[in-house]
């Protein structure tokens, strides 16, 4: 049995064989540098279940248990460092520029749902700070429109949690005093829970992004948020990926990515648009 101070260690064998199963049924790719951070997750695991070495784990996750084993094992792998109100800027442009603007679209369009995706929504933290903007604009911009947020996610362990919808203060740091009043009742001396009202516009799912044509089934939106998710890609994944948003996206609607990611490689159903410090991508069409 590998316990928690045993001397066995990952193989490259081993490690190569994991990798590929992940990368396989999630898309996310675990660099050789990523060794000693996939050993560590897996070997506690391991332990609990008293398996001998890693090659069992494998089998166990292809086996006739592996759907069960495989949730357990995306909760340990994803990172989900998140916070309300994540890069200020993003969130802003959107809240005084794109929401207004896709807005007016899906009026003329006829609609009167505006539909947003929050992919990777994490812990809920992301699809909750949408909510709110939605909810200071709904006798403006969004009067008379119903607002749907899907919030998506490969882990069940935060989508439990954003169900929940409880924060502590450090997470919620981004948030103005004035806001944190109106969008939450505090229930203890650090947590603080999302209103129902703002519960009631979230719908969460557990959503796999490589379950490409499964895509069609959320149905159409005006804006995806799937921020600090594409980085964790392969380029082939990160094409698919991206194909998948567009196919889901009205035209001229908006998807926004992490700060630090471009898809310009991947996407040329979309044009680049700037910001005052942030950037989007607005599909052509």
């Amino acid at each position: 049995m590998i316990g928690s101070g045993s001397s066995v260690q990952m193989s490259s064998q081993d490690f190569v064989a994991l990798r590929d199963f992940v990368y396989n049924r999630s898309g996310i790719y675990f660099r050789e540098t990523k060794k000693y951070f996939l050993e560590t997750r897996v070997s506690r695991r391991i332990s609990e279940l008293s398996l001998a070495s890693y090659g069992e784990y494998l089998k166990l996750l292809q086996g006739k248990l592996g759907i069960d084993e495989l949730k357990y094992l995306f909760n340990e792998v994803t990172t989900n460092e998140t916070s309300f109100w994540r890069n200020p800027p993003q969130i802003e442009a959107f809240q005084k520029l794109v929401l207004p603007e896709v807005a007016a679209i899906a009026k003329k369009r006829g609609g009167n749902r505006f539909r947003l995706w929050s992919a990777a929504c994490s812990s809920g933290e992301e699809p909750y700070t949408l909510a709110m903007v939605c909810a200071e604009a709904k006798d403006s911009v969004l009067r008379g429109m119903t607002i749907e947020i899907i919030a998506t996610d490969i882990s069940e362990r935060v989508l439990n949690l954003a169900t929940i919808g409880q924060y502590g203060s450090y997470t919620l740091r981004n948030l103005t005093p004035a806001r944190l009043q109106l969008h939450f009742d505090q229930k203890g001396d650090d947590i603080f829970e999302v209103k129902p009202e703002l519960k009631k516009m979230v719908t969460f799912k557990n959503f796999n992004l490589v379950d490409y044509q499964n895509y069609r089934t959320l149905g159409m939106f005006d804006v995806i948020f799937c921020r600090n998710v594409l980085i964790y890609f392969d380029d082939a994944v990160k094409g698919k990926v991206i194909n998948g948003f567009y196919e889901q996206l009205f035209p001229k609607t908006y998807l926004m990515v992490g700060h630090s990611e471009s898809i310009s490689a991947y996407a040329s159903g979309f044009e680049l648009v700037h910001f005052s410090m942030a950037t989007g991508y607005r599909k052509n069409g």
